[in-house]
């Protein structure tokens, strides 16, 4: 009977180290290690499928379905390259795949999905009201790629890198598409910026 390893090394400070580790016991089998990887990145995996999706509902099942080929592919994952770029892209590549098949085959939302658009709009109401909403249909107006690349840098924070990395543009692409999503948010929220 042994004592159970720590999932990161004593005085492991360097967080790119850990998360190297992680993933290195994961690949052995340890699925305390996979867990630890989820926990380390559902927030922003979740965050950044809801930013494509914009349904709560369907970014959890899109992070779940992340995860889970994530861990069917951590074979073939070379140990040593950063982690959170690579599930960044899996979400992202299954959230697009979804827009994709929804713009195909469009549906009337289901009478449970009703409620969490309510509750959307609640939270925008409580955060910024009616500018909130203003800037999340203005942001919903644009086209595929502006918006996503608009949501996930000017909501969620990423740097140009790293939606490349997401989307497999180049960092140039990123910066036009983000230039010409600012520019038709600026246009469409004219009214916002005049302070006469």
């Amino acid at each position: 009977m042994g004592t159970a390893q720590p999932l990161i090394a004593a005085g492991d400070d360097d967080a790119r180290a850990a998360e190297t580790l992680l993933v290195a016991r994961a690949q052995s089998g340890d699925t305390r290690a996979y867990d630890a990887l989820v926990s380390l990145h559902l927030r922003r995996v979740v965050a950044i499928a809801r930013s494509i999706v914009r349904n709560p509902a369907d970014a959890d099942d899109l992070a779940q379905e992340a995860f889970v080929k994530a861990y069917r592919h951590l074979p073939r994952f070379r140990v040593g390259e950063p982690f959170a770029p690579w599930i960044h892209r899996i979400v992202t590549n299954l959230a697009l795949d979804m827009q994709k098949h929804r713009t195909r085959f469009p549906h009337e939302p289901l009478g449970e999905q009703a409620p969490a658009a309510r509750r959307d709009d609640a939270d925008a109401a409580a955060v910024g009201g009616e500018i909130a909403r203003r800037i999340a249909a203005a942001l919903d107006e644009l086209p595929d790629m502006q918006r996503l690349v608009a949501r996930l840098h000017l909501v969620e924070e990423f740097e140009h890198a790293e939606i490349a990395a997401m989307t497999g543009l180049s960092e140039g692409t990123i910066r036009s598409h983000l230039s010409l999503a600012r520019k038709k948010l600026k246009e469409r929220l004219a009214d916002l910026y005049d302070h006469d």
